[in-house]
């Protein structure tokens, strides 16, 4: 995968960086591995690696593979039912990461309809494929099948292997001996086999299938559910660290607005060009100082549970947590420097809050109508204005904290930055 295949699956999976980021390959390398494990919900369903097939009860013939595999959030349901309303299909080849999980729907039904071997080729039949034998479907929990599978990658100097194993297949299996034929990119097989690479490395290494004769130089490996990053996941793989253009340790930041860090002069220089309009963006804007709480005044002692679009319906369950001492000084892990926040109204219910928060939701807090009398309106008015936008109930802008309980609010720049979250 070159560097700007990794950085166009990235963007795929929620990842933004830009186009000209001098971040190594490796460390490149690596947020697409976290990406992807984030992507498989690994650390959820896999909390004991290694995975041994051997230990696993196989998936029950009752519940649909393609069912089990299938996954999305609030956002992906909200846009496929305004797509089915106009009649529109999901568009393929344009996003590898949204392939390759309709791909893994496509393998999981055709092992429903009892399909144990496949080729996954790209759309011209020319360039390269993945010949796949299914070997079992297995039951991590009652929500997650796991795909195990061998698999070999077909070019052009090994394609007489690949025919080779096709024949043999197709001998065999006279039964549904035609070949199923799913079609995937070069891209998409590149992230694929990157999939299969992480996984095999988390086979136990007593597994060992048995391979046909033309199988000799397969990889065993297992394919995961796969769905969109979480909210979380997506704060974090977006968060840089470091230097804003190379990742490296960081020496000083933008002296006029001190949003972005840098490396060093060079770094600072060659940024400018993409960093000029959010610093000038600041400029001369209107800043205002709000109080916020971290309990909602009457929900003291009980519990909550957050969710954005980002959310799945069995995170309302799993993230239902406590409210917090309301007495309890929150975190500063900004320091005096400016950072973005959402403010969103409420869409029923406590008509005088607004959330706020940052992107790793190291601040989490809200603005209330009885401690900002002048402040609040003028938020609710920028969020139905043109700067607003978000359907009128949220919006984004710069921050700093001002005090332990208040912060304060650059009300009339819209942050001229693309903002994942």
């Amino acid at each position: 995968m070159t560097r700007q295949e990794t950085l166009a699956t990235l963007a795929g999976l929620g990842v933004e960086l830009p186009p000209a980021t001098k971040m190594p390959d490796e460390a490149l390398q690596k947020r697409l591995r976290q990406a992807l494990n984030s992507a498989q919900y690994v650390s959820h369903v896999l909390k004991h690696p290694p995975l041994d097939p051997a230990t696993l009860p196989e998936w029950p013939r009752s519940r649909s593979a393609y069912d089990g595999v299938r996954r999305g959030n609030f956002q992906e349901g909200t846009e496929n039912f305004h797509a089915k309303l106009q009649g529109k299909e999901v568009e393929l080849y344009k996003n590898p990461m949204m392939d390759a999980r309709q791909t893994l729907m496509s393998i999981a039904k055709w092992w429903d309809e009892d399909h144990r071997w496949m080729v996954l080729q790209d759309p011209d039949s020319e360039q390269c494929a993945i010949n796949i034998r299914l070997l079992s479907v297995l039951e991590l929990d009652k929500h997650t099948p796991v795909i195990v599978l061998l698999y070999q990658s077909v070019i052009r100097e090994n394609v007489m292997e690949g025919l080779q194993w096709l024949k043999q297949m197709r001998d065999k299996h006279n039964k549904n001996g035609y070949l199923v034929n799913i079609k995937a990119t070069p891209l998409e097989q590149k992230l694929l086999l990157r999939l299969l690479a992480i996984n095999g490395k988390l086979l136990s290494q007593t597994y060992k299938p048995k391979k046909e004769s033309t199988e000799q130089s397969f990889k065993a490996s297992f394919l995961l559910p796969l769905g969109p990053l979480s909210y979380d996941d997506i704060s974090k793989l977006n968060s840089d660290p470091g230097c804003v253009l190379c990742g490296k340790k960081t020496t000083s930041r933008c002296s006029q607005c001190q949003s972005v860090a840098y490396c060093g002069s060079d770094c600072q220089k060659a940024d400018w060009p993409h960093h000029k309009p959010v610093c000038r963006s600041l400029n001369g804007g209107t800043w205002r100082t709000t109080r916020f709480v971290t309990v909602v005044p009457g929900t003291e002692g009980l519990y909550t549970a957050r969710w954005n679009k980002f959310s799945t319906p069995a995170d309302l369950v799993a993230n239902a947590t406590q409210e917090a001492d309301p007495s309890a000084v929150p975190p500063n892990p900004h320091g005096g420097r400016l950072f973005l926040v959402k403010l969103q109204a409420p869409l029923t219910g406590l008509f005088d809050t607004i959330m706020v928060y940052d992107r790793q939701r190291s601040i989490q807090g809200y603005f209330m109508l009885d401690d900002n009398a002048e402040v609040y309106p003028e938020m609710i008015s920028e969020m139905q204005g043109p700067r607003g936008g978000h359907g009128g109930v949220k919006m984004y802008r710069w921050a700093k904290r001002s005090s332990d309980w208040e912060l304060s609010i650059c009300m009339d720049r819209e942050p001229l930055t693309d903002i994942k979250w």
